[in-house]
């Protein structure tokens, strides 16, 4: 993958950005256990196969072991269970989102956590691994540095609409191309008195937000820029682009068409609501579907990209690279460890993974048959990848632009506090303190 990103003053902030992150990684001395200390966040399809794979990792390897640890909170709880794993070696494998693409220009106020480590090997590099010529370059680079690979990217998942089909036959309803077409749809829902979306925010916070956002900012501002990262950090364009504002502005409606105190329904309780014919359409990512045919295996579900513009051409599906494995390099078993990830990248318990999650695959070859492939059809694998649409959110700075925090102001826009046009005045606000 190539990489613009200039290094300024990379090395002298190492230890700044981290409060001597990197720089207290201990020495450990090489462990003749055959145990694999793996961490990953919560997503309930791919824990309980990821389970499933422990326990034929250590049939297929006697004398091996998998300690498998979950942290639900992906924002809060499972960052310090990252941070204390790289500090103090807690972890042999341990699940990140990808770190590609790298800002426009790395500096102290543009790394989060998870790129530091990258460009500080942090991460064992994974090129020498015979099995990583067996997975697609481009989504391999998601998780590549200076021409090696350092994560095992699982696949990509697609965000989107998924609805209900007997409900949209109910009401003569056939899935809308156009922004337009979608809020008439809500609207005659609405009239029915049927939830038209469903997208629970507790315990995940203003962060489910994405399945609005993306999808608009892909579709009115996309087009525009060509790539919205690096236009924003070069200067080409700015969160003041009336394109953004409109991306605001249409959030803002669509959300008006959410279940009742949808900031207090917890997000794993989305797929049985949908399951249970709760609310016409679901906002959600594919890694879902198989929680909602779990909870009602009759449920007849389809599924189309959620048009945030009407320009119908130009609304597709969003492929959002996830769950992705990487061996720390203070890993006190990292021979073990890398036998894990030779082992979860074969082909037939690579399968077994994408089948479960609902993710499409990364692996160049091999045969699927996921309530994913059924639902999405044609777009399973298709799309605009989420890296062109979504800006690379500095880790320190400004409150607003820092990626724990920037979803907050949607929420506090959609309950009155902010008109969409401040919402983008702050977000520049921050931007231009980076000092690019």
């Amino acid at each position: 993958m190539k990489h613009t990103a200039r290094l300024a003053g990379i090395s002298a902030i190492a230890i700044t950005l981290t409060g001597g992150l990197v720089a207290t990684i201990p020495a450990q001395a090489a462990s003749s256990n055959n145990v694999v200390n793996l961490i990953t966040w919560v997503n309930p399809p791919a824990v309980a196969v990821l389970k499933q794979i422990n326990a034929e990792f250590e049939k297929a390897n006697p004398g091996y072991s998998v300690n498998y640890q979950t942290t639900a909170d992906v924002t809060g709880g499972y960052a310090t269970a990252q941070q204390t794993a790289v500090q103090g070696g807690t972890a042999d494998v341990m699940g990140i989102f990808p770190f590609q693409p790298l800002p426009y220009n790395m500096t102290q106020n543009s790394l989060s956590p998870t790129q530091l480590w990258a460009v500080h090997n942090v991460f064992a590099p994974l090129s020498g691994q015979p099995w990583v010529k067996q997975f697609n370059p481009s989504i391999m680079a998601n998780a590549a540095y200076k021409g090696k690979d350092y994560g095992l990217v699982s696949g990509v998942y697609q965000d989107g609409v998924f609805y209900n089909k007997t409900i949209f036959a109910k009401y003569h309803l056939t899935p809308p191309s156009t922004y337009n077409g979608l809020i008439h749809i809500a609207e005659v829902l609405s009239a029915h008195h049927v939830v038209p979306f469903f997208d629970g925010l507790q315990n995940v916070g203003p962060l489910y937000l994405q399945f609005i956002t993306y999808p608009l900012l892909q579709d009115l501002w996309l087009p525009k820029v060509g790539d919205v990262n690096s236009a924003l950090w070069s200067g080409k364009t700015k969160w003041t682009d009336p394109a953004f504002i409109k991306v605001m502005q249409r959030e803002k409606t669509v959300m008006r068409y959410l279940e009742p105190n949808f900031t207090g329904v917890p997000w794993q309780a989305m797929p049985g609501s949908f399951a249970d014919g709760k609310a016409a359409m679901l906002l959600d990512g594919s890694w879902d579907l198989a929680s909602v045919v779990q909870a009602n295996p009759h449920v007849q579900m389809g599924y189309f990209p959620f048009p945030g513009s009407n320009k119908a051409s130009v609304n597709q599906s969003l492929l959002q690279p996830d769950l992705t494995f990487v061996v720390l390099n203070n890993s006190p078993h990292k021979a073990a460890a890398m036998k894990w990830m030779a082992f979860f990248a074969s082909p037939k318990i690579y399968a077994q993974y994408v089948d479960a999650t609902g993710i499409s695959p990364s692996r160049i070859s091999g045969s699927y048959n996921s309530v994913a492939s059924r639902t999405l059809g044609k777009w399973f694998g298709n799309g605009v990848s989420l890296a062109k649409i979504f800006p690379q959110l500095p880790g320190s700075g400004s409150y607003y632009i820092q990626p724990k925090n920037w979803w907050e102001l949607q929420l506090e826009m959609y309950q009155g506090k902010y008109t969409p046009q401040k919402v983008a005045q702050m977000y520049q606000s921050g931007w231009d303190q980076l000092g690019k």
